[in-house]
């Protein structure tokens, strides 16, 4: 029986459709044109005697024989890919992409990139600022990290660092309206900002926890409500209210005294991160050079969960 390797290159393209959900995503994750991908499907279809995909034009869907062909063929391309992989992550070379979210990537990520990019100069990093976590795989993205609690399926998931979360408002808006005693007296005698939850939509809730664990929740009616960390600060710094911020980005304007923080005793909740990459038993390379990068980094001596 004489090889086809075209029916490899057909597979790759199959695998980046299945898990793209579209002829257009993966046809910029395998280097094709649109057009290009179609043929390649087509291809395949003729030869493996098989309708891969439900095509309407709205959706593009799995078919049964494309999904088991699909459970088959995933493994032996990641071990293939092994197989061509180098041992180590010495020479990391290529781009690697890495989405993240508005608060770890400005804060904490882009500060380390240099000692990372100087211990890999062949490694190439487009970064990526994301609210959620769900199109890591359809946006060709590498790995992410993500602060919360993990929601991800299909995804490995690691913790990377936890932060603890301060309240904190400048000392001219303490004047006006005066520092709260309880985690409950904000919701009825302060202004606040509070942050969007991607997952449902609707602002954080505030969980307080003190020294003995004891947890008290607020969700107080803001009247600002914003989606991300650097319009948290940004708000607050205009003495629009009360904020709630990672410790991270709050530590510079509370050594500056722009910022104070309010109800210190209540001030105990952690927040975890998260490092997230798509579920294959061979990472590359340079997905392993960042995780040995992430996973060694001291990120400020910030406990790790």
């Amino acid at each position: 029986m004489v090889f086809d390797g075209r029916i490899i290159g057909g597979i790759t393209v199959f695998v980046a459709v299945a898990k793209a959900g579209s002829y257009a995503r993966a046809a910029d994750q395998v280097g094709l044109s649109r057009s290009g991908v179609g043929k390649a499907i087509a291809r395949l279809e003729e030869r493996t005697g098989m309708r891969l995909f439900d095509r309407t034009s709205r959706a593009l869907k799995l078919t049964d024989q494309g999904r088991g062909f699909l459970e088959e063929v995933t493994p032996l391309l990641e071990r293939l890919g092994a197989i061509a992989m180098p041992d180590t992550t010495e020479g990391v070379r290529g781009r690697l992409r890495v989405s993240t979210d508005a608060a770890f990537g400005p804060f904490l990520l882009v500060p380390a990139l240099p000692d990372l990019m100087a211990a890999h100069p062949q490694l190439r990093i487009d970064l990526l600022v994301r609210d959620r976590i769900d199109n890591l795989l359809v946006e060709g993205v590498d790995v992410a990290i993500r602060f919360g609690e993990p929601d991800a399926r299909g995804l490995d998931k690691r913790a990377i660092l936890q932060s603890r979360v301060v309240t904190c408002a400048t000392p001219a808006y303490l004047e006006a309206h005066g520092v709260p005693a309880t985690p409950e007296s904000i919701v009825d005698h302060h202004n606040c900002i509070r942050l969007f939850d991607d997952l449902t939509g609707k602002p954080h809730s505030w969980d307080f926890q003190n020294g003995s664990g004891d947890v008290r929740s607020v969700a107080p009616d803001c009247g600002l409500v914003v989606n991300d960390a650097p319009l948290l600060v940004a708000a607050a710094l205009n003495h629009i209210g009360i904020v709630r911020l990672l410790d991270f980005v709050a530590e510079e304007h509370l050594r500056d005294g722009r910022l104070v923080e309010v109800l210190p005793d209540w001030n105990r909740r952690m927040w975890p991160a998260y490092l997230y990459t798509p579920e294959t038993a061979y990472p590359s390379p340079a997905i392993q050079a960042f995780e040995q990068f992430v996973f060694t980094r001291d990120f400020g001596g910030r406990s790790r969960p």
